[in-house]
């Protein structure tokens, strides 16, 4: 996958990678790249995708998280005091802003919302990066899997294996990320990381 030079490389935040347009080396290329990976997914009929595009509104991200989810697969848990809870099961993603890869999982999102407005009053969500046990599709999600995968073929994207980034990381460094402690850093910590 990736050697440990390779590994520090995407720590200390550089761009690694030999297929266009990681082999450039400019941000505003990839930010574009992804950008198309997006509104290409966002045409797959019945599929919605989310992004977050803001580094979670503070700090860096190494990656762009993409939440994919069927209209269908959106429901109302309780309406009361003009608001509604809402739950939405889906696929999240994260693609790499230093190199062409991704990882897919499943996550529950739930917000609630003023009914009389629309608007957002607070909502909950998880990581791909916060638990290893994440990183699994259930037979559910199967045909909404092999469409997005399909898409990230499309784009040259790598799906990481489980097996792979669930390893402990082979070094030892400093990684920013604020989800996991130095002595516990698995080779995703490398890839996919967010200091707050």
């Amino acid at each position: 996958m990736f050697s440990k030079e390779q590994l520090q490389a995407l720590i200390d935040g550089e761009i690694v990678g030999n297929e266009f347009p990681y082999d450039t080396k400019n941000e505003q290329e990839i930010e574009a790249h992804i950008r198309r990976l997006f509104y290409r997914i966002n045409r797959i009929p019945n599929i919605v995708c989310e992004a977050e595009w803001n580094h979670f509104g503070s700090g860096y991200a190494s990656f762009v998280e993409f939440f994919c989810y069927q209209k269908d697969d959106v429901l109302i848990v309780e309406e009361k005091y003009d608001l509604r809870e809402i739950k939405t099961e889906g696929i999240i993603f994260d693609i790499c802003r230093l190199a062409p890869v991704a990882i897919m999982g499943e996550d529950d999102r739930y917000k609630t919302i003023r009914i009389e407005t629309n608007e957002d009053v607070s909502g909950a969500y998880g990581s791909l990066i916060d638990g290893q046990n994440r990183l699994c599709i259930s037979e559910r999600f199967q045909t909404m899997e092999e469409k997005l995968k399909q898409a990230l073929m499309e784009f040259e994207y790598e799906l990481l294996e489980v097996e792979l980034v669930n390893q402990p990381l082979p070094f030892q460094t400093k990684i920013p990320t604020i989800y996991r402690k130095p002595n516990e850093y698995l080779v995703m910590d490398a890839i996919f990381y967010w200091e707050d």
